[in-house]
Order: C-alpha cells, then structure tokens, then sequence
C-alpha cells in the first residue's frame, strides 16, 4: 500500500476540495490567497530591522546545527514525512542502507532545485513581513521558544511511533506553522513549487493537491499534532509583465483536513515497511514511482525500464 486506498482517498479529496463554497477550509484557503496578494500589492520597500534581525538569528541558529549530530534512535528504521508516498521497495532500500543513485541527473537540475528554494525562503519572508504590514490579517507565524519562526530547521523534531507491533521513527520539519486567527488555530503550511509553465498551476491542471504531498500532510500531523492545513503552489513562470488583470494565476492555495484514518493508513503503511525489515523479505516494487527513485539501477537491472 503506497497510496491512500481509494475510498480513503475519495474522503480525502472532498475533504480537501470541499463541498461547500464557505466551509472553513475553503475560506481558510482563499483568505491565504488573499494575504499574498494583499502584500504583494503593497507599494513598500521591504526592509524592516526587527523582522531582519530575526531572520539574522535564524541563519545564526542553522550554522549552529550544520555539525550537530540527529538525536533519534538509530536501531530503528526511520521514515521522513517527503518520503511518505515513497515505493514501498525504496523505503526498505533505504532503511537497509542501499547506496542510491541518480546518473540521471544534470547541472540545470541543481539549478532548478536552487531557485526553488529560494523562493521557499522569500515566500517565508514575506509571510513575517505581511503579518506586521497588511491591516486585520488573518494569519501570523508562530514562533518557537527560542522566539525563531515555526519553521524549518528551527522546528525539526522526531518521534518514536508503535504501531502493529513495530517500532519506527518519524523525523522531519514543516515549510511553517501559522496561526489562522479567524479560528484561533494552529494550522501547518506547506509551500511547493512548479517551474516549467504557468499552465502548471492553472484551473484546468491542478484541480487536487497532489497525492504524494496529501501524505507528506498526514506524517505532518502525527509529527505535530496539527490536523489543518494549506498547501500553496507558485509557479516561478510568471505570465507576460503587461497582461496586468488579466494576466494567468500563478500560485494556487488548498486546504486539508487529516483525519485518523488517514493518519493510522499511513502508519499501517510504515509498519509494513518495517515488518518487511525485521524479517528481510523485500516488499514489492512498484514502477510507477520509479521518477526520483535513487535505485531504478536494481529494479531495472537487465530489464525493461
């Protein structure tokens, strides 16, 4: 089982969608949307010393963990909540220890990945800067109790879980961790991109979270305990400088609610895992995961790719 079952997932992305123009999530995520372009709109130069200076003591506080060693336990397998919608095969090559490799990749990929990240950190930037400057806003990023920002590295944590008579660990960090004030609620943030084209992030192709990142959501919510949350995806494509009102959207906003059946699926899914572990019987390939996977040179070692 790598994915939701069907009639999970069919909960789920009503759930997601919504049936209901004004339900909670769904203006939970247009309010989202709307405090983007609210800031984004705003005619100022965004240069403040005190939100600076925070973002100083973040840096600070990442160098700082550059040599520092995980603290989980390390006789136990450990899963990483990107990898939740991983092949089952690839989550047992991993555990295992099997080298992985991509020969597959090439220096536009790194650069492709780079500017990725860099607008994830401009996005987090910006959400510090909205909550001091847009009037009446509706979210404002926690901080830790170091008074860091609820994100990243300054949130990473792990988490020993038994479930069907094994033992594993969740280890991982969040894009952010907001407060959605309309309902005094902590609500987790998640933030993707997509580079090829606008068209990516239109109404006619994105109509779903992607189900890959709907279970990066639920080992979120074992990890931290939150059960909502909105996923944003940009695309660094922007239309033409001109098209003004009428330009394509660039960015689109979902909300999720994780329930416990789909947190205890997915803990099935990891139990799975780590009993094929423990006993040292390979679980089954499945090569429609086979894109990004670290180990298509054994799978498709002599055979078809």
């Amino acid at each position: 089982m790598a994915n939701f079952s069907k009639e999970t997932a069919k909960k789920f992305k009503a759930q997601v969608l919504g049936t209901d123009a004004d339900t909670v999530g769904n203006k939970m995520a247009k309010h989202l949307a709307d405090h983007f372009n609210a800031f984004h709109g705003l005619q100022h130069r965004r240069n403040d010393k005190e939100i600076e200076s925070l973002l100083l003591k973040q840096t600070e506080h990442e160098v700082k963990l550059i040599d520092s060693e995980p603290t989980y336990p390390k006789v136990i397998i450990k899963y990483n909540p990107s990898g939740a919608s991983k092949c089952n095969l690839e989550l047992f090559q991993i555990a295992i220890g099997i080298e992985q490799v991509h020969d597959d990749k090439y220096p536009y990929h790194d650069r492709w990945t780079r500017n990725a990240t860099a607008v994830h950190e401009a996005t987090q930037r910006d959400l510090l800067y909205a909550q001091k400057y847009l009037p009446n806003t509706k979210f404002t990023v926690e901080l830790t109790e170091d008074g860091l920002p609820a994100w990243e590295q300054n949130i990473l944590t792990w988490k020993v879980f038994e479930h069907k008579g094994q033992r594993f660990v969740i280890n991982g960090m969040m894009d952010g961790i907001l407060k959605y004030i309309p309902e005094d609620k902590k609500i987790g943030f998640e933030f993707k991109t997509k580079s090829s084209t606008i068209g990516q992030v239109g109404y006619y192709k994105m109509k779903d979270i992607q189900e890959a990142h709907k279970m990066q959501g639920v080992a979120y919510s074992l990890l931290f305990g939150i059960d909502d949350f909105v996923f944003m995806y940009e695309s660094l494509a922007k239309d033409g400088w001109t098209k003004g009102a009428e330009a394509k959207p660039d960015f689109r906003v979902f909300h999720l609610h994780v329930t416990e059946e789909m947190r205890q699926e997915l803990l099935d899914k990891f139990a799975y895992v780590a009993s094929c572990v423990e006993a040292g019987v390979e679980p089954a390939e499945e090569l429609d995961k086979c894109f990004f996977c670290g180990f298509k040179y054994i799978c498709h070692e002599g055979g078809e790719s």
